[in-house]
């Protein structure tokens, strides 16, 4: 005792220093052992926790068990010990079954007189713009035409000079904390860290947009899968721009928003990947909206139930993409071949239910009001001509030539 006097402590004090420092070992070990023993933490990386809880033991202890320990995943009911559980698709994970009947009527993005002006150019012109909800809808435009600065408009990141966008009646202006829990977006060219892995990327995501811990694991195991990057351990660093592209319309999705915004989704990817991201933008339709801009017009064909085309800061057009075809050019069109292809052409020139007729080589190609028409009266034609009949093929409009008629038109 003469000696604890001597150096200023009490027993009481070090019974407490005993208790503190026993506590303390017990604390480390037992997040230790649970570490090792659960199936996955935050953040994949189970040594990083272990040499924080041993350097830190307290604190590191406190963190670990607050934010660190990842719920193991529920198992399904077992149905024998050959059964295949098939895994839901995209679509379903993220988001409720689509609604049978018509698409809701009110606009999911509703632009007006949206101008942005800089110091020495015009984005915007005054957009006007409606998109309506549940549509996927392409967004049209040669380079340096507006698209993107739309789309950050739309986003939140930017502010027109004058009009205004609205999102689900949200101003993109003054609501934008409104505006950004609606919506997923991808912009051209997507930013990550580095130093994460893609896993590591989605949970930070999650973990903004506060998605409970039950749903977290399903929606990053399904969009990891989309974005063909399951057991990809490589840092976002050493990912190619097809990779990245991909990762980035993953993390569009993460918050099953109600609107996706995509800049230019499928430029970077090869066919096999342009084709998955395509498959899961029309597996969406009808189950959020999907704006998207891209200057690859068959992607549009395929995938887009309405269209606009911005040229020189305005929207020239926007229409279904059936009613786009059919305002311009008579929506069909025939080919044919034969031995003597301006006798034929000055002859099908007269006839009433023809429009534009112009020649490219040996073929007449020939705008029709009626296509019935013409496969009655073509053939008959050329009999009555004398000529040969080697080709005669009917082709609809694409959608690529009206698109270069109406931004040749803008700029005239």
């Amino acid at each position: 005792m003469d000696i604890l006097n001597d150096s200023g402590l009490s027993t009481g004090a070090l019974i407490a220093l005993v208790v503190v420092s026993f506590g303390q070992t017990l604390l480390a070990a037992f997040c230790l052992i649970d570490i090792f023993r659960r199936p996955a933490v935050l953040g994949g990386r189970k040594w990083v926790w272990a040499v924080l809880v041993i350097l830190f033991a307290i604190p590191g202890s406190i963190i670990y068990l607050a934010v660190g320990r990842v719920p193991a995943p529920v198992p399904l009911p077992e149905e024998g010990d050959d059964a295949v559980r098939p895994r839901a698709d995209a679509a379903t994970v993220l988001y409720a079954p689509a609604e049978q009947g018509p698409a809701p009527a009110r606009p999911a993005i509703v632009i007006a007189g949206l101008t942005k002006q800089y110091e020495t150019a015009t984005a915007l012109a005054g957009v006007d713009l409606q998109v309506p909800e549940g549509s996927v809808f392409g967004f049209l435009g040669p380079n340096g035409a507006g698209k993107t600065t739309t789309l950050r408009i739309l986003a939140g990141l930017a502010r027109p000079t004058a009009g205004e966008a609205r999102v689900f009646g949200h101003d993109t202006t003054t609501e934008a904390d409104a505006v950004h829990a609606l919506i997923g977006f991808l912009p051209d060219v997507p930013g990550f860290y580095k130093w994460m892995t893609a896993r590591e990327y989605l949970e930070l995501s999650a973990a903004l947009f506060g998605i409970p811990a039950a749903e977290r694991d399903e929606r990053i195991e399904t969009l990891l899968d989309l974005a063909g990057l399951s057991g990809v351990t490589t840092r976002i660093g050493g990912y190619s721009r097809g990779m990245k592209q991909r990762l980035g319309v993953a993390q569009a999705l993460i918050n099953s928003p109600r609107l996706l915004l995509l800049d230019e989704p499928t430029s970077a990817l090869d066919p096999i990947g342009r084709r998955e991201v395509l498959e899961m933008i029309a597996a969406l339709a009808g189950r959020t909206t999907v704006f998207f801009s891209t200057h690859i017009l068959a992607d549009v064909e395929r995938v887009c139930d309405q269209v606009a085309v911005l040229a020189a800061g305005r929207i020239v057009e926007q229409a279904p993409i059936g009613k786009l075809r059919s305002r311009h050019g008579g929506a069909q069109r025939v080919i044919i071949e034969t031995s003597d292809p301006q006798r034929l052409g000055a002859a099908l020139s007269a006839e009433a239910w023809t429009g534009a007729v112009r020649r490219d080589g040996s073929d007449l190609i020939v705008e029709v009001s009626d296509l019935e028409v013409a496969y009655r009266e073509v053939p008959a034609l050329v009999a009555r001509l004398g000529l040969p009949l080697r080709r005669f093929d009917a082709d609809e409009v694409s959608l690529e030539d009206v698109f270069v008629d109406l931004v040749q038109g803008a700029s005239a």
